[in-house]
């Protein structure tokens, strides 16, 4: 083990020899880029109170009792205190199981109370969007409107109607949006690792849905936009300021220039899009993909056999649940490289089944309480200029 006290060694001769280091590699641009460490939220109010009172509690605990070097009578004449102060304490500490008990049942009731007023908000954005379009259409029609441009209007906006349905749908089954953005903060190492995010390399988030995960890279100075077509979930980005776009994900993708994005994601949508569709959206994502760029797929995992044989079927939009294997295959097949595969969000044992070393229970607690969902994250390979394959080979030979 090395030591700064060591007479071998000049400690100030190395520090200075990792600065030209550090300083070169900066020049150089060869010096990783450090991942954005996310701001720790201040406490809350309630959890200021719970430590004051623990801690006021624990010292009322050591000073209840009288000290044992004061004479006899004055034990008797405090006895019948330190059972007072005993009791006080244990007062004091059902009172603060009590306000653990109505601090859970205030977020409870505040969560579902937000999860209402966001399903107000999308069904009158739905229903302002409706009337709006149908008066310009009538607008455009003048005095003699187009009864069958106007059906065809009221008929766009029926494919709408379940809209609201599903962002509530999702407030109640997907999670609150701390922990959605909780789960995907696992992926902004990535994003600072293949320096994407910016100005000439965005991110382009397919299906994204309330936004988490372009709130979560505006906070962190990352430049991107969502698509999706649920006209409420693109209402709730709006009013955080993100930027959206209502389109179709594959229509979108078609019109985008070639190597014109440095990072597309895509959270819990392939698993919504039949299988030729895929196909489609693999092909697109590598032609609208920057040398370097990132693909990063996320999906439920049917190798965790609740997820599989009933989780998975509570939306019902999925079509049908994709194995790990395949989606990675279906990545790899358009030309991707550098798969890595990522299985996420483990599942609680909600009761123990046995010894852990046991080749049994261990098989087990994968199949039924093992990763919930999984993604495939892919890398497109720069591409080799024609002639220098053969250049290089000769050079070679």
């Amino acid at each position: 083990m090395l030591e700064s006290r060591n007479p071998e060694i000049d400690v100030q001769q190395v520090m200075a020899q990792v600065r030209v280091e550090v300083q070169r590699r900066e020049a150089a641009g060869t010096l990783p880029p450090v991942p954005p460490v996310p701001p720790v939220p201040p406490p809350s109010p309630f959890n200021i109170l719970e430590a004051q009172v623990a801690e006021e509690i624990r010292q009322a605990r050591q000073k209840h009792k009288v000290d044992a070097r004061l004479p006899g009578f004055v034990h008797r004449l405090f006895r019948e205190q330190g059972g007072v102060n005993i009791r006080l304490i244990h007062v004091a500490e059902m009172l603060v199981k009590q306000l653990a008990v109505l601090r859970a049942a205030q977020s409870d009731a505040l969560e579902k109370l937000e999860n209402e007023i966001a399903a107000l908000k999308g069904e009158t954005s739905l229903q302002r969007l409706a009337l709006t379009r149908l008066l310009d259409e009538l607008k455009r029609q003048h005095a003699a409107p187009d009864p069958a441009a106007v059906a065809a209007k009221a008929s766009e906006m029926q494919s709408h109607s379940l809209d609201a349905f599903y962002l509530e749908f999702e407030n109640r089954h997907r999670g609150s949006r701390e922990e959605i953005r909780r789960r995907l903060s696992v992926y902004l190492p990535y994003v600072a690792e293949a320096g994407v995010g910016t100005t000439a390399r965005p991110i382009l988030d397919l299906g994204c849905g309330r936004g988490e995960w372009l709130e979560l890279l505006k906070e962190n100075g990352y430049t991107a936009r969502g698509v999706d077509m649920n006209i409420s979930m693109l209402s709730a980005c709006s009013e955080l300021g993100l930027e959206v776009v209502e389109s179709d994900a594959i229509a979108y993708l078609r019109s985008l220039p070639v190597r014109s994005l440095g990072m597309v994601t895509g959270f819990h949508i392939i698993e919504h899009l039949p299988f030729p569709m895929l196909l489609e959206l693999m092909s697109e994502l590598h032609r609208v993909l920057q040398d370097g760029g990132l693909v990063v797929m996320e999906t439920p995992n049917p190798g965790n056999i609740q997820v599989g044989s009933c989780n998975f079927y509570t939306d019902p939009t999925h079509r049908r649940p994709l194995p790990s294997a395949l989606t990675a295959f279906l990545i790899e097949h358009a030309g991707f490289t550098n798969l890595r595969t990522l299985f996420l969000q483990p599942g609680v044992a909600p009761f123990p089944v046995g010894p852990s070393e046991s080749p049994m229970v261990r098989c087990f607690n994968e199949h039924f309480f093992g990763a919930q969902d999984y993604s495939v994250i892919g890398t497109k390979p720069a591409m080799v200029a024609a002639g220098q394959g053969a250049d290089h080979a000769q050079a070679g030979a």
